[in-house]
């Protein structure tokens, strides 16, 4: 049930900071206006940014939404990107002292009857109370972000900080408040999965997979204990011989309630929920003991390439690579980690900590989807990757696109230049593969060779080919 609360009378002062107001006069300023409002104000100020909680506003958007004017109110939730940056740059005073200064900004643009509140560590939002027609809420909320581009001034420095807002109407998704608040936080989400600075208006759709999202890490909390996890595995060949030289091991996972999901789908959501590190520890160990398996009985040169989420991406891996490799008794020259570009963007000495350190283990790493992100020539001489993998959506276009042809011969000659080996993904057609094999690409993966497949009936295909390359060289 919704709490109520009083109808205060809210004078300016109540939803307004003042902007030239220094920390000091900002309490005694917050001070002065609790101690002269109805005795229930003060619970209902946020302490570090003067403006009214998510109590209040709830309670007070509550009465909106029972009254005739209920068809014209809407709450515009406006979330910080990137926040984090700012207390990883500094402190959490500087976090506070910039929460600050948005309030005041926004303050300084809220209509006058309209309702400002902080109603998370970095998110806020502006609930109107009727009068506002709502074909004109577009471009209010487009307002509202735009005040996040001029930088903030903080002690004398500049800090540059954007926001993602979402947007719901009473009319038309809930005369609930607390519901109304929750749609359009999802909203919120949804425009950050466009950019920095990105607007949404909430639908039903949303709602949809907000529930979606929810019962998904839901049920991935308990779906490594409950053995729902399983690895398949895809053929990558040598592009020459058209040998099988290496396997990739893929992540999969069959819920008991859900049924089948995507890794594209659950893999985000597990980092979101910190469940990757122990999901793709899991991987690592399965993974490495099976091709230790293989490479004893059937397959001795047989290499397996992992992908290693960013959340796993530190020394814990390290460790854990050690590990894993001293339990499986695997040559650390048969583990390839595959990264992503975005991974080696920040210039974090962590990230070139763990390069070394896997390198210096003997372990190979390999850039996946290059020439998709931020690819760059000094990430090839900063990090001295083994091995770069085209990406599909580059080899999906041969051999007719030109451009495709163009980009994909350039990265095989850039990364040769470096002595650094190429595999080219989603090879599907013969076409394809003899003109990436004339480009002198080393490796080729994809259904044309083989899709991913249990361990089983990965094992049968590198029999065969075992006992093919041993009457080949008998002959």
């Amino acid at each position: 049930m919704t709490e109520q609360v009083p109808a205060l009378s809210a004078s300016r002062s109540d939803l307004r900071v003042h902007p030239a107001w220094t920390d000091s006069a900002f309490a005694a300023a917050t001070a002065r206006t609790h101690a002269h409002c109805h005795p229930a104000h003060g619970s209902f100020i946020d302490s570090l940014t003067g403006v009214y909680n998510r109590a209040y506003v709830t309670g007070r958007a509550q009465q909106w939404l029972r009254s005739a004017r209920a068809a014209h109110v809407a709450m515009i939730v406006v979330n910080l990107d990137c926040f984090s940056r700012i207390n990883d740059m500094a402190d959490y005073d500087l976090g506070d002292r910039l929460l600050r200064s948005v309030a005041q900004r926004l303050a300084g643009r809220v209509a006058a009857n309209d309702l400002l509140a902080r109603i998370g560590g970095d998110e806020f939002v502006i609930v109107t109370d009727g009068d506002r027609d709502v074909p004109t809420l577009p471009a209010y909320a487009r307002q509202i972000l735009g005040l996040f581009a001029e930088p903030f001034v903080i002690a004398g420095r500049a800090y540059r900080v954007s926001a993602s807002g979402g947007v719901a109407l009473g009319a038309v998704h809930s005369r609930d408040a607390a519901v109304l608040m929750r749609d359009a936080g999802a909203a919120m989400r949804r425009a950050k999965t466009q950019g920095p600075g990105s607007l949404r208006f909430f639908t039903g759709d949303m709602h949809e997979a907000a529930q979606r999202r929810f019962a998904i890490e839901e049920r991935l909390r308990g779906a490594l204990d409950a053995g729902e996890f399983r690895l398949a595995y895809q053929p990558v060949v040598n592009a020459a011989a058209r040998e099988t030289v290496g396997v990739e091991a893929l992540l999969r996972w069959t819920s008991s309630e859900l049924g089948d999901v995507s890794p594209a789908e659950f893999v985000p959501i597990a980092e979101q929920a910190g469940l990757m590190e122990s999901i793709g520890g899991w991987v690592l160990a399965q993974a490495c003991a099976q091709v230790a398996d293989w490479r004893w009985n059937i397959a001795p040169d047989v290499t397996v390439s992992i992908n290693i989420s960013p959340v796993q991406f530190n020394e814990h891996l390290v460790q854990h690579v050690a590990e894993c490799l001293a339990n499986t008794g695997l040559e650390p020259s048969a583990l390839q980690l595959e990264i992503t570009e975005g991974m080696l963007m920040p210039d974090d000495p962590t990230i070139g900590a763990t390069i070394s350190a896997l390198t210096r283990m003997g372990v190979r790493l390999a850039i996946d989807d290059f020439g998709t992100g931020y690819a760059s020539m000094s990430y090839l001489k900063r990090f001295s990757p083994h091995g770069l993998k085209i990406d599909r959506s580059f080899v999906a276009g041969l051999p007719h696109d030109k451009d495709c042809a163009a980009i994909a011969h350039a990265l095989v000659r850039m990364a040769h230049a470096c002595a650094i080996s190429v595999t080219a993904e989603g090879v599907e057609t013969e076409e394809q593969a003899s003109l990436l094999r004339e480009m002198g690409c080393d490796f080729l993966q994809g259904f044309l060779f083989g899709r991913p497949g249990s361990a089983a009936e990965c094992s049968g295909k590198l029999s065969r080919a075992s006992r093919f390359a041993t009457r080949r060289e008998q002959r």
